[in-house]
């Protein structure tokens, strides 16, 4: 079996009735240009190997509907040969097979085994940043904790969870699992980097590896202050709008006060992308066991809030 994400209208195509619409899927598919990510998805498949059994293209559409809507393959699968606007969506004629769950997990082995786990938000962001949506005045940078897809293992126990999960502890409430570090532009609330660590990582430490160094001004909230981190930004020519912490036994000063009041009215801009991906996505939980696996559903489903976005913004 091998498809195009442009299939030639088949019989059976002639035949089919106009199916409901669905604007969103519509809009993203002219909005962004498929064909360098569809060049990047086939070079992981060298002529040697011989021919891949289903065009990467459709696999990697079919993933963003996947961590869109939160399904599994088997639910991705069933759906897709249900829907007709899903199936025009992924390039799918009525003539052609829907790829199977098994297809799904070999095609996100291949994307780990070529290092497109993390590298797909970039290859989103390029189009992005050439319309002009990435602004890079200021960056707003935070982290959500994400439960471990087991349970944790016995304080006793020698095996079991999630070798790369970790413990911490949130407003009282202990927690097993990962923690995402988020970069987003302020302007659009589009996701600049990611990165993914257990849950027991600082918020702090993923700080210089999320910010990309050439924006205007970085926003974070108290957890993340230091003056050795005011001195890295000023040394690359960004303002520090990180909340200022008062020092032990120490008040802020006024000023101080409301300029952590008003940085605070920018930075919570963020929380769109984590209310998101947990009340739409379903992304309160990593699906996957192993850091490399969880890295790239992370990295899908910041794809995701970024296309969404762009459907947003191109239809406004």
């Amino acid at each position: 079996m091998h498809t195009t994400t442009n299939p030639q209208l088949g019989l059976l195509d002639s035949f089919m009735p106009s199916a409901p619409a669905n604007d969103f899927l519509e809009t993203l598919d002219t909005a962004l240009d498929w064909k360098p990510i569809e060049q990047t998805l086939q070079a992981m498949y060298p002529a040697t190997t011989g021919r891949p059994p289903c065009a990467p293209l459709v696999l990697f559409k079919m993933s963003l509907l996947q961590h869109c809507y939160g399904l599994s393959d088997l639910q991705c699968e069933e759906l897709v040969g249900d829907r007709l606007s899903w199936r025009r969506f992924v390039g799918l004629g009525l003539q052609d097979a829907v790829p199977d769950e098994t297809t799904l997990v070999n095609f996100r082995k291949r994307l780990r085994q070529y290092g497109q786990h993390e590298n797909l938000l970039t290859l989103i962001n390029q189009q992005l940043q050439a319309k002009g949506l990435i602004l890079k005045t200021c960056t707003l940078v935070d982290a959500t904790l994400l439960q471990a897809a087991r349970r944790a293992p016995a304080k006793e126990a020698t095996t079991g969870g999630d070798d790369d999960a970790g413990y911490t502890v949130k407003r009282g409430q202990p927690h097993y699992g990962y923690k995402a570090h988020v970069a987003v532009d302020e302007t659009h609330t589009l996701i600049r980097a990611v990165t993914l660590t257990s849950a027991n990582v600082h918020d702090s430490q993923e700080f210089e590896t999320v910010v990309k160094g050439d924006e205007e001004m970085v926003m974070a909230d108290k957890a993340y202050w230091s003056r050795e981190r005011s001195e890295w930004c000023g040394e690359r020519g960004m303002a520090n709008g990180i909340l200022e912490k008062p020092g032990r036994g120490k008040e802020l000063r006024p000023a101080a006060v409301r300029m952590n009041r008003l940085f605070s009215s920018i930075r919570c801009k963020i929380e769109k992308v984590f209310g998101w991906w947990k009340r739409s996505a379903g992304y309160r939980r990593v699906r996957y066991v192993g850091h490399e696996r969880n890295r790239l559903e992370l990295e899908f489903k910041s794809v995701c809030w970024n296309l969404k976005r762009l459907a947003t913004l191109s239809a406004a």
